[in-house]
């Protein structure tokens, strides 16, 4: 079965490795017809990749990832078809990154209290122009010779509950949903799997989709969370979560196998939206 869509990629815009022109670029050449830009917290990189698939057969949705925490329990909810030009939705995503930064500082700061000094200068510009996380932190780490991959800057510092993790600012998963429909997008929750018990009540407050076909998940995982969708009256949906990082060797760009039934139901939901 070739690839047909992967509606779950990241870029420079945040924490990938690839330019909005680029995934286009390595998306064309491995023949998808679909693709959702879903940078954390920007939308900022929609434009660029629409430009780039400009006269080609490649689609361009227009996405987001917020992160969301309930009770301790930490989800991230999918924002597909947003108005990535809308000024709310704009000035909320500016506010999480100025948390991130924020963050960021913490972080810096506690490995130097372990002895592991970064320069701030060199992880901003790791960053580029995009959100700037943990993955920045890490790759700096690699080049200080800290550790020796940045899988290991996460397992031994910077993964949650390590020394030098500090939480994300957050919204509510029902928020997080809010914030995507206000801005005419449809909400689907991300890698659900250890989530289901959130399901029956996101659904109930608006919930589009479950991204029932992720990158690393199996054909048994997906088969039940694709039932656990019919159940709730929800659309199948899917990705890679593709960052280009070695942390992730299994969430190849294309990978997750997205029927296109599902991308036809998510493009049908879309089009039965008020201001249609």
């Amino acid at each position: 079965m070739n690839p047909y869509a992967d509606l779950h990629i990241h870029t420079t815009i945040s924490d990938g490795l690839y330019t909005p022109s680029e995934i286009v670029g390595m998306a064309h050449t491995l023949g998808l017809s679909v693709i959702a830009i879903t940078d954390h917290d920007a939308v900022e990189g929609v434009a660029e990749a629409r430009q780039a698939a400009e006269g080609t057969p490649l689609q361009v949705i227009a996405g987001v990832e917020i992160s969301a925490s309930l009770d301790d329990t930490e989800c991230h909810v999918l924002g597909y078809f947003v108005e990535d030009l809308d000024d709310t939705l704009q000035l909320q995503l500016r506010r999480f990154r100025s948390a991130r930064l924020e963050r960021v500082h913490t972080m810096l700061a506690r490995l130097s209290a372990l002895g592991k000094e970064l320069s701030w200068e060199r992880v901003r510009s790791l960053a580029g122009e995009g959100s700037i996380g943990r993955p920045h932190i890490a790759r700096a780490m690699v080049e200080a010779g800290y550790v020796a991959d940045v899988r290991q800057a996460f397992e031994r510092y910077l993964g949650s509950g390590k020394a030098a993790y500090v939480p994300r600012l957050k919204v509510t998963p029902v928020e997080a949903l809010q914030m995507i429909r206000a801005a005419g997008g449809l909400p689907v929750l991300a890698h659900p799997w250890e989530l289901q018990a959130l399901v029956p009540g996101l659904a109930s407050e608006g919930l589009v989709g479950l991204e029932a076909y992720y990158g690393s998940y199996n054909e048994i995982a997906t088969g039940f969370l694709c039932d656990l969708a019919r159940e709730h009256g929800l659309i199948c949906t899917g990705g890679s979560d593709f960052h280009g990082t070695p942390v992730m060797p299994n969430n190849t760009l294309g990978s997750g196998l997205l029927p296109r039934e599902c991308v036809q139901a998510l493009f049908a939901r879309h089009a039965q939206r008020p201001d249609a």
